[in-house]
């Protein structure tokens, strides 16, 4: 029997949401992982406290901004266990920003060490919001004003989008164990091979001398994608100059303050439109809140999912005193599709037409009229009541919004093993998010062979097997499962040669089902029997170059339905419908679950998540899971995800596209409640209430 910390497969029929029976590879299968990560056996890199080891924190400036006035290495060196003190820069300009570190014997001395530096700083003014740098709203050019002169009806709003920390369980960082000639980094990563590509001078060694293990991964939403990043680099340098482990993990705030984040938005919307919902056009004005980051404030808006007409955009990236932002789920689509579905709603309204058929006459992809019509009836749409029409204190919105996501093809590659005993082994460096990747190869990998899952074990997760691509972009499932497929095919046919050979028959008279190997349709051998035939080192099965995904897009929509109270000012999520093309789906809970979180991602962003600076000194007040506030179990609605694969072939993305429309869609159903739009995000009850008195937020 396995160890526990192996794949074990588990099968459990899923008895709700029956409209998804029968559409995927596994309807039924459990995460291979799922034992082994609730009792506790899964090892995460947080988790390798390695004997003689290091134990680092980086130094960091406590203000928006600041210089350092003074600091004491000499008291932070005496303090017993530590082993040395480097203080390299003079200013921080936001808050958390490293300016050294610290390393130590232990934890405890680790700490010591950063209380005795005892740094001392002088504060310097700060920007913490787009307002304090953008200036003031711009005219509208020639062609909007002609736009909005010829249109029967036009809009005019701000609306807004907070900085969203990213906030993994597993915060950022790595161990290094060092042993003079060779290495092992255990990362918590989204990219196996970029940490070992980044990494060779901060070791000393060359890349046959180290792996990198990555079996589990706490999160990581897309920050951390590329390399091996600011915390595994100091303890790859460390662990060289002294040869032994040292391990740095960001603590809480550290992960809330310097791991990138989701930038905010700032966006300025004109149209003009006319009485039966056609829009003619316009402009819309962005400003993204990248802090001290170079870029990245850019937002999908216009999505290109809707005829807008002629609609001039502009973008501009703010810096202000905040750390800056690094990929997270869906970059730039959320804020902007957020803005862009409450735009709709408010022209819907000012026009006087329900929001869905306007939607039905603007969408560019007639799919999206299909689901739109499945989703209206799920949710239950035809209950909705027109805008601010409801007189009690517990009032019902419902709301809508649309997605989608584009396809790259096939890449990476894959090995896959049969060997004597009957075992089968696959093989990707490709790192498991938490998404269910080692789940999805080892389906893959059965099927196309033609045995059952328990003979099969997945090895993923160490740069020394072959590269797969980061998890990012949604793309490690659509790129990955081709190439599995491919070289479990390969390895499929070297074994039917080799028995063929063997018996002087011709391979096309073998074929192998559910674990049993026919000939000419007949049972011939038990898989146990057949693979005993083999050669002592079984037989390797690799991928095709480029094999053919015969994949697409991933378009989908979703229905938010929520009680609102109006005295209070607080929302309560009731039910979504969260309809998602997948093509070809692997494993049906997998697929449930990653569109079930990006739901749950999506509402958190909309009512409850955002960074909060202090204007005055710029620094961070809710750097912490107490005050910085997610969707929690009291919040939680009914979702209900519908795997859509109508028409569809391959494997699609599944990762980002669930979390685009749910703030947008979110928004309609509160402004579809109190009958005025809260065009700001987190939609807390002090936007609600404002909302109510005196019009939009």
């Amino acid at each position: 029997m396995r160890p526990i910390d192996q794949q074990t497969p588990t099968y459990m029929p899923t008895a709700n949401r029956p409209i998804n029976a029968g559409t995927s590879m596994n309807d039924n299968t459990s995460r291979l992982d799922g034992v082994a990560k609730v009792t506790g056996a899964a090892r995460y890199g947080r988790d390798m406290h390695l004997p003689n080891a290091i134990y680092i924190a980086l130094v960091r400036c406590p203000y928006g901004a600041a210089d350092l006035e003074s600091s004491d290495a000499a008291a932070a060196k005496a303090v017993p266990g530590v082993l040395e003190v480097e203080v390299t820069g003079k200013e921080g300009k936001y808050h958390g920003q490293p300016i050294g570190h610290v390393a130590a014997e232990s934890p405890l001395a680790m700490k010591r060490a950063l209380r005795a530096l005892n740094c001392t700083w002088k504060r310097k003014p700060v920007k913490t919001r787009i307002s304090d740098v953008a200036p003031d709203m711009p005219a509208p050019e020639d062609k909007t004003k002609e736009i909005l002169e010829s249109a029967e009806l036009k809009l005019e709003a701000v609306y807004s989008t907070p900085v969203q920390p990213h906030s993994s369980l597993e915060t950022h960082g790595g161990v290094v164990d060092h042993k003079g000639d060779r290495a092992t980094v255990y990362a918590s990563t989204q990219g196996t091979s970029s940490v070992k590509d980044g990494l060779g001078d901060s070791l000393g060694l060359p890349q046959s001398a180290f792996e990198v293990v990555c079996e589990y991964v706490g999160g990581g939403f897309g920050s951390k994608l590329g390399g091996p990043g600011k915390e595994i680099s100091t303890a790859a340098r460390i662990a060289a100059k002294y040869k032994r482990p040292a391990y740095l993990f960001c603590n809480r705030s550290e992960e809330h303050l310097d791991t990138g984040n989701r930038p905010s938005l700032r966006a300025l919307v004109r149209l003009g439109f006319m009485k039966d919902g056609t829009i003619l056009g316009g402009e819309i004005h962005k400003w993204g809140g990248v802090g001290v980051g170079g870029g990245g404030g850019g937002a999908s808006l216009p999505s290109g999912r809707y005829r807008l007409g002629d609609v001039k955009k502009s973008d501009s990236n703010v810096s202000t005193n905040g750390g800056g932002p690094r990929p997270a789920r869906a970059p730039g689509n959320p804020q902007g599709v957020f803005v862009e579905e409450l735009m709709l709603d408010e022209v819907a309204a000012m026009a006087g037409i329900d929001p869905l058929d306007l939607r039905r006459k603007l969408v560019t992809d007639d799919i999206y009229k299909e689901m739109f019509d499945l989703g209206a009836r799920l949710i239950g749409w035809q209950d909705r009541r027109a805008n601010g029409t409801q007189r009690t204190g517990l009032r019902t919105g419902f709301g809508v919004g649309s997605t989608n996501w584009g396809y790259r093809g096939p890449q990476g590659s894959a090995e896959v093993v049969i060997n004597r005993d009957g075992s089968v082994e696959v093989r990707t460096g490709t790192q498991d998010i938490g998404t269910g990747q080692r789940t999805i190869m080892g389906i893959v990998a059965a099927e196309a062979l033609g045995v059952p899952l328990r003979v099969v074990n997945v090895r993923i997760g160490h740069s020394t097997l072959p590269p797969g691509p980061g998890s990012g972009g949604s793309q490690t499932a659509y790129s990955t499962s081709p190439i599995m497929n491919s070289a479990t095919r390969d390895a499929r046919q070297q074994f039917l040669t080799l028995l063929a050979k063997g018996d002087g028959a011709d391979a096309a008279e073998f074929d192998i089902k559910d674990g049993q190997v026919l000939r000419k349709g007949q049972p011939y051998l038990t898989w146990q029997e057949a693979c005993a035939k083999l050669p002592n080192d079984g037989v390797t099965g690799k991928n095709e170059a480029h094999p053919d995904g015969g994949a697409g897009g991933s378009q989908g929509v979703q229905f938010v339905k929520v009680a609102v109270d109006v005295e209070a000012g607080v929302v309560h999520p009731l039910h979504v419908v969260a309809i998602q093309s997948c093509g070809r789906v692997v494993c049906r809970k997998t697929a449930e679950s990653q569109i079930i979180g990006g739901v749950i991602q999506g509402l958190s962003y909309a009512l409850f998540e955002r960074q909060i600076l202090d204007r005055n000194v710029g620094t961070m007040v809710n750097d912490n899971f107490e005050f910085y506030k997610v969707l929690g179990p009291m919040d939680m609605p009914h979702i209900e995800p519908v795997l859509w694969a109508r028409g569809q072939t391959g494997v699609r993305s599944l990762g980002e596209p669930p979390i685009i429309p749910t703030a947008g869609a979110t928004a309609g159903a509160i402004f579809n409640a109190i009958g005025r739009p809260v065009r700001d995000l987190p939609m807390t009850p002090d936007r609600l209430l404002a909302a109510m008195e005196g019009g939009a937020s």
